[in-house]
């Protein structure tokens, strides 16, 4: 019972809220049910072994904005929750409350990569916590039977290596291209607490940033220099 609870508030606190999705405008690279065909790899490791893909990829999401670690990306910015702590916390965080974990993951990447959920992730998002959340009930007072119970833990699975998968694309991206900073606009409307985690930021040029960086100090030679492998 506990297991489905939480995999509910996992789910139902992914999508971010509504005022701030309008102020979103970036698009996912591949769509949330693409990720098995255009990213199989990345899919299956979400599906298998979520809490250690979970891991590796808000480590990656810090590298990459520079920012310190603060439990569950800032969802819940009160007390301690809201302060920057070692970064090794996170595997607490995702042994503990595996399904806020992915969804701070998934917060992270929406907020300071700017990427708006469409209507049909959301419809699947919301789904599938509903479809949690009424097994867990159900079984408060009936015995829910084992293949509707396995046929839902299957559904939540495939979810959830989904959004890892379409988020680690994503990521990938920003990695190579480099990361500017957030967009102002969609600071300005988080959680002071938040704000203040990302202002500590330090943006992360990547491959493509160091390129374009070269080039802007020493023309074609300083791009020469800056490309891997010179």
């Amino acid at each position: 019972g506990l297991w489905y609870l939480g995999v509910a508030f996992r789910l139902s606190a992914m999508p971010v809220p509504q005022e701030i999705n309008q102020a979103l405008t970036g698009e996912w690279d591949i769509g949330l049910f693409e990720t098995p065909v255009k990213a199989p790899m990345q899919f299956c490791y979400g599906c298998c072994c979520s809490c250690c893909m979970t891991i590796q990829q808000r480590c990656e999401i810090l590298d990459v904005t520079g920012e310190p670690y603060v439990c569950c990306g800032g969802l819940f910015p009160c007390g301690p929750l809201g302060d920057p702590q070692d970064r090794n916390c996170v595997v607490l965080e995702t042994c503990c409350c595996p399904g806020l974990a992915l969804g701070a993951n998934r917060y992270m990447i929406q907020t300071r990569f700017d990427k708006m959920n469409t209507a049909c992730d959301d419809c699947i998002i919301w789904f599938t916590c509903l479809a949690q959340c009424a097994v867990c009930i159900a079984q408060c007072f009936i015995d829910v039977p084992d293949g509707i119970e396995m046929c839902v833990d299957c559904l939540s699975m495939i979810v959830s290596g989904c959004m890892l998968a379409q988020q680690q694309h994503e990521l990938e991206i920003v990695k190579k291209n480099g990361y500017g900073g957030p967009n102002p606009n969609i600071m300005g409307m988080l959680p002071a607490p938040v704000q203040q985690t990302m202002a500590q930021g330090k943006p992360y040029t990547g491959t493509g940033g160091a390129v374009v960086m070269g080039a802007a100090v020493g023309g074609a030679a300083g791009a020469a220099a800056m490309r891997p492998g010179r």
